[in-house]
This record gives C-alpha cells, sequence and structure tokens, in this order.
C-alpha cells in the first residue's frame, strides 16, 4: 500500500527553494510513500482524506477561514501533519492554527550554532545529540505536546522537535529549515522521516 502525502510547500528564499528540495530528496528515501506538491494551504485538492498526511513548509502571513477550516477538518478527523520550520511562523494571527499546530511562534534570534539534545525514548531512539547553525524559533506552546528535542536558550531549554495530538490527528514539528544546510543533516533527514511516518500512524 502507498501512503499518499501532500507537500504544502512554497518559497525561493524564506523557506529556501534549495531548502524545500532537500526536504523533498529526504522524504523520498521513504519506501511505500508518494508525494504530491502544491503551493499553499488554499490550493488543497478535493478528497483531502485520501492523503495520509500534510507537509506544510512555508512561511505565509494569511489564511481564509475557508482553507483553515479544510485544514482544521482534515487533521481533527485524523489526518496527519508534519510542519517545518516557519509553518509555525505562518498566519501568526490565528489562534486556530496555532492549536492545530501545538505552538504559536514568538519570535527567535540570529543565525547561530546550537547543540540538539535528544528527549526522546520512543519516535526518535536512538538519534545521538549532534550541532546545528540555524535560526532558533521560540514559541508559546500549547499544553500537552510531547518534546522529543530541545536546545539550550538563556538558562534554560526550548523545544526544537515535537509531536502533538489535535483531536484525531497527529501533528509533528521540527524547528531547523531557514538554512538549506539544516535540511541537509542526516540527524535532521531522520527525524524528519520518523516524524512523517509517526504523523501517519505508520512508525
Amino acid at each position: 500500500m502507498t501512503r499518499d502525502i501532500l507537500l504544502v510547500t512554497s518559497g525561493v528564499f524564506h523557506p529556501p527553494y534549495t531548502g524545500r528540495m532537500a526536504l523533498h530528496q529526504a522524504l523520498g528515501q521513504l519506501d511505500g510513500f508518494g508525494f504530491r506538491h502544491v503551493p499553499s494551504l488554499e490550493r488543497l485538492p478535493e478528497g483531502l482524506d485520501k492523503y495520509s498526511a500534510l507537509v506544510l513548509y512555508y512561511h505565509h502571513k494569511t489564511i481564509s477561514d475557508a482553507a483553515l477550516t479544510r485544514l482544521e477538518d482534515y487533521v481533527a478527523a485524523g489526518g496527519g501533519v508534519l510542519a517545518v520550520h516557519s509553518a509555525t511562523a505562518s498566519f501568526k494571527d490565528s489562534l486556530r492554527y496555532s492549536d492545530i499546530m501545538g505552538g504559536r511562534f514568538s519570535g527567535h534570534g540570529p543565525l547561530e550554532s546550537f547543540e540538539v539534545q535528544s528527549r526522546s525514548y520512543d519516535i526518535f531512539r536512538g538519534i545521538e545529540p549532534f550541532t546545528l547553525r540555524d535560526e532558533l524559533y521560540l514559541h508559546e506552546l500549547q499544553p500537552g505536546i510531547d518534546v522529543h528535542f530541545t536546545a539550550m536558550h538563556g538558562s534554560g531549554e526550548t523545544p526544537v522537535v515535537w509531536t502533538h495530538r489535535y483531536k484525531q490527528g497527529r501533528v509533528c514539528y521540527v524547528e531547523p529549515g531557514h538554512i538549506t544546510s539544516s535540511l541537509k543533516h542526516p540527524a535532521v533527514q531522520e527525524i524528519l522521516r520518523r516524524g512523517l511516518k509517526w504523523a501517519c500512524g505508520a512508525e
């Protein structure tokens, strides 16, 4: 059985086109997965329930009520989402969207190097700590999310990868992705693949 995945992604500089291609190549290594592309949530096709998951990697400012309702209905009914980097920085005025994602973007610092530490003992078991140079996003988090990877920010930790149940659906957020090299990092690529499998219920 092939699991159909809808890649919802656009961008030339943010997110970078080469990063979007790296994401597609990483996910394309999964056996039994087929991919279709649309540039935005406004272009979601009919028959959305045939897709096992949506992959969201874009930086968009506004969303129509109709498109947001289609996304919400899809996830609430059991659909999966793999959200990458600036997906949470999109539609910042929409609390409904942030509820689906599991966190609301609140800011980021400059490009910097940081070590990513694992807190996961199930989905991402065996992925060792690694270092990236990227933007470290900060979020206001929904209660009940499961944090799998963190990085130090100030005197505390901030989540880098989390999973979240939205009604019957599954959402996995992976923070790296401002620059292409992050999405070419072997550990990040493995996290993306496992995150998509989890979102589909295929872990």
